[in-house]
């Protein structure tokens, strides 16, 4: 009995210095630019628990996350990402705060420059952040609202009203520009894919979870994790950095039930500046 008393007042007292005193990791934290309710949840769920480390965090301007002010489609929002003024980028982790969902995508540039552009699905107005880890293990947080209508990550997929999606899962268009001004090339890849969040009834989470580009000679130029707020049928830009001699990139992944996609991009020698910028 004097046990169970011992135990049940640690028990009081943890709770109690919890609440008290809140979360170790709080009080170091910057305020957020964004003034988003979700920020300690974000920092403390997706940036310092990080597996890659990074126990730091500032705010950033240099980091630059560009979307529409106002959503036309909350099922198709356009991001753009541009992180190219930190000198080394390790990663960069892309976040929608009140999305039910809201980790969007971890992109690791290794042999490309440090942006992406892609499309994300919003339940509803939401900050999107862009965390970029860089080289001294700094998290730098660059931030932008966008304002849309509801329920753009709960809605079924629009392939599910053709009967013959499924003969079109994991097709891939890719292309590749070459700037014989620049070593950094543009690449989009569009994938026919549901992108299933789960959350629409009946319709379990399917959706594209890893892509890996290499070169040739089998450099990796980098790899990104997707999930599910991304769009339907992800089309995603990156830029690579080509040698001079190849001549195409190949491009592996798969989705979260082991369909694999594999497809082998010719990259032209040249084309025109305009298209790389």
């Amino acid at each position: 009995m004097i046990s169970f008393i011992k135990n049940s007042l640690a028990v009081t007292l943890m709770i109690g210095s919890f609440f008290l005193f809140g979360p170790a990791r709080a009080a170091e934290l910057p305020e957020d630019s964004a003034k988003s309710v979700m920020w300690e949840f974000v920092a403390n769920e997706f940036l310092l628990s990080d597996k890659d480390g990074g126990q730091k965090i500032v705010m950033d301007d240099r980091i630059l996350v560009h979307t529409p002010k106002l959503a036309e489609d909350q099922m198709n929002i356009p991001v753009h990402v541009d992180a190219r003024a930190v000198k080394t980028v390790r990663k960069i982790v892309v976040i929608a705060d009140l999305n039910p969902l809201p980790k969007v995508l971890t992109y690791y540039p290794e042999n490309s420059e440090a942006r992406l552009s892609f499309r994300i699905k919003v339940e509803q107005g939401t900050t999107v952040r862009a965390a970029v880890l860089d080289g001294d293990g700094v998290w730098r947080i660059g931030a932008t609202y966008v304002d849309a209508a509801g329920g753009g990550c709960s809605q079924p997929a629009m392939a599910h009203g053709n009967d013959g999606w499924v003969d079109r899962l994991a097709e891939v268009r890719a292309k590749v520009w070459r700037n014989p001004a620049s070593e950094a090339a543009k690449m989009r890849v569009s994938i026919q894919h549901p992108m299933d969040t789960g959350l629409a009834d009946g319709i379990p989470a399917f959706f594209v979870e890893k892509l890996e580009m290499k070169s040739p000679q089998g450099a990796r130029l980098g790899r990104i994790f997707i999930h599910e707020p991304v769009s339907e049928n992800p089309t995603i830009t990156l830029f690579p950095k080509l040698q001079s001699a190849t001549d195409r990139v190949l491009i592996q992944g798969r989705d979260n039930e082991g369909n694999l996609i594999k497809v082998s991009v010719p990259a032209p020698v040249q084309s025109s500046a305009l298209l790389v910028k």
